[in-house]
């Protein structure tokens, strides 16, 4: 007898890594993958008061936040934290995930990996980047940019008082909508709303229908790396294809 598939994620299982505070990554993620797709989650966690601190010390253990699936068979694993791939730099990062799938058998991909798949696919160089961080973590992440071969030729912070990413997940999708229509757009091939802690997806969805200009997120463009790995026949051809 063929066995049943199971009740949830019959198509495949994906587990996501979300920092300890963050309430946006699961709602966001699992609002965007195909229905056939099951959602889990671990918790990243470090008593650390220090931003830098936490977020260094969540992308050197993946492998431990793996391992809290247990037994759970993961078609692919997120890591929804941009901000340490932005602290690690990008060699360190491809080193540290590389070495995880390694160990844990599993695809790995991180936010920050996944926005560069997402605009690879759509033939994007050059981006406008709104960002809801603090300055230091804020310029780690132009250049993690630059590293990567993408030009950053306009940057805002949403936020610029704001000095801990505790409080990003106070924003909302308006926050973020204000920021990317305000932001200069002129020589970029892409819009960029950056980070898995502040909401996106309204703000992505009337910007679809207001501008021919593409945009992405951290969530939008890690819910589609893992269902282009998970379940190839699901994934639609850009990111916005998730949008709905």
């Amino acid at each position: 007898m063929t066995p049943e598939p199971p009740d949830y994620g019959p198509r495949a299982r994906v587990g996501i890594a979300v920092p300890h505070s963050n309430p946006t990554v699961e709602p966001e993620v699992r609002a965007l993958v195909p229905a056939a797709i099951g959602v889990y989650a671990t918790r990243l966690t470090h008593p650390a008061t220090r931003v830098e601190e936490r977020l260094n010390h969540y992308v050197r253990h993946m492998p431990a936040a793996i391992r809290t699936f247990g037994e759970m068979t993961l078609a692919a694993f997120g890591f929804g934290c941009t901000g340490s791939s932005y602290m690690a730099g990008l060699a360190l990062e491809e080193q540290l995930t590389a070495a995880a799938a390694a160990e844990c058998r599993i695809p790995v991909i991180t936010a920050a990996q996944a926005i560069r798949l997402a605009l690879k696919s759509l033939g994007c160089r050059s981006i406008a980047l709104v960002s809801p961080y603090p300055a230091e973590l804020a310029e780690a992440g132009y250049r993690y940019w630059a590293d990567a071969g993408i030009r950053v030729v306009a940057r805002l912070r949403v936020d610029p008082a704001l000095t801990d990413t505790h409080r990003i997940y106070e924003l909302t999708s308006a926050d973020a909508l204000a920021a990317l229509r305000k932001i200069d757009r002129s020589g970029a091939d892409c819009l960029l709303a950056s980070g898995t802690g502040m909401p996106t997806l309204r703000a992505l969805r009337i910007l679809h229908s207001e501008s021919s200009l593409p945009a992405l997120s951290s969530n939008l463009s890690l819910a589609w790396a893992l269902t282009r790995v998970a379940a190839p026949a699901l994934v639609p051809a850009t990111p916005a294809g998730l949008l709905g």
